[in-house]
């Protein structure tokens, strides 16, 4: 793979049951991963986006977390069904998807 357009960062990190933050593995981050990582192929993608697993980015409550480099765009509470439009907007388009985008909150 060339150096990568984008790299696509999906927190994958769990916490104990029944912390009061949750976190984003108990949420389906890990089927997240794998599904984007189908999109971006089927897409066509996946030589020039770079998909990688990673533990805590600081926004539990808001899980799913995917943040997006180098632009800066962090999503919040992402699903299965959000992955297409990220995919075409945002990393063919250049636009981020204003709707997931993370609040402005500070971090957890």
């Amino acid at each position: 793979m060339p150096k990568p357009d984008r790299q696509v960062l999906v927190c994958v990190n769990s916490r104990p049951p029944g912390n009061p933050k949750g976190s984003c593995g108990e949420k389906g981050s890990q089927g997240l991963f794998d599904r984007l990582k189908e999109v971006l192929r089927d897409r066509g993608l996946d030589g020039r986006v770079m998909v990688n697993r990673t533990y805590c980015l600081k926004h539990c409550s808001r899980g799913p977390t995917l943040a997006i480099q180098p632009d800066n765009v962090w999503y919040a509470g992402v699903t299965a069904d959000d992955l297409p439009e990220i995919c075409a907007r945002h990393l063919e388009g250049g636009r981020p998807v204003e709707r997931l985008l993370m609040p402005d909150i500070p971090w957890e």
